[in-house]
């Protein structure tokens, strides 16, 4: 019975040696090694979050007055502003990104700070991707206004509606085309 109680405090102190070692190394290690860049992936992560709510939140909402015409002069300007300013936005992300990327050209010496750093840097490069799109769709939708075929929706040629244009100022179709592309697409994937 003295055996078995010596070889499990034994045991025990061996387990408490052993994860109390661990805990206290990589505590230390992630302090001493990888301070400074996590403190840079802190602002990246935070700055590629942070932009696009803010863009969402940006969008004023149009009061349209009573008896107004549908994409009367005040909402088409409206809506003009809100695009400009979009690209503006998206174009100034765009080429912070560029300058950012030429500037922490950092060689780590870790392959997993390395792997870190080049799965961050795919990430912003697909973000970016996605915002040069949308660019162009915002160029696109200010052609339509100039055209006068902004707030129609291109399948059926109904209006597509304020409420989903202040939602989503490039939109092109109204919901119920949109809802039956949708259901097209998921039943070509199959």
């Amino acid at each position: 019975m003295a055996k078995k109680e010596s070889l499990l405090s034994k045991v025990k102190a061996a387990v408490k040696k052993v994860t109390a070692k661990p805990q206290s190394k990589k505590a230390t290690t992630k302090s001493k090694v990888t301070a400074k860049p996590q403190s840079k992936k802190a602002t990246t992560k935070s700055k590629v979050t942070a932009k696009p709510i803010s863009t969402l939140k940006q969008f004023k909402t149009y009061k349209s007055k009573t008896n107004e015409k549908y994409m009367s002069k005040s909402q088409i300007a409206h809506f003009i502003k809100i695009l400009n300013d979009w690209k503006v936005e998206l174009s100034s992300e765009l080429s912070r990104t560029v300058n950012n990327m030429q500037a922490d050209v950092t060689t780590y010496a870790d392959p997993n700070d390395r792997a870190s750093q080049e799965s961050e840097m795919a990430l912003e490069l697909r973000n970016r991707d996605r915002e040069r799109k949308l660019i162009k769709k915002i160029n696109d939708t200010l052609k339509n206004i100039d055209e006068d075929e902004y707030g129609y929706c291109m399948g059926c040629g109904e209006e597509i509606g304020l409420k989903r244009l202040q939602a989503r100022p490039t939109a092109t179709l109204c919901i119920d085309c949109k809802t039956l592309q949708e259901i097209k697409e998921k039943q070509m994937a199959k």
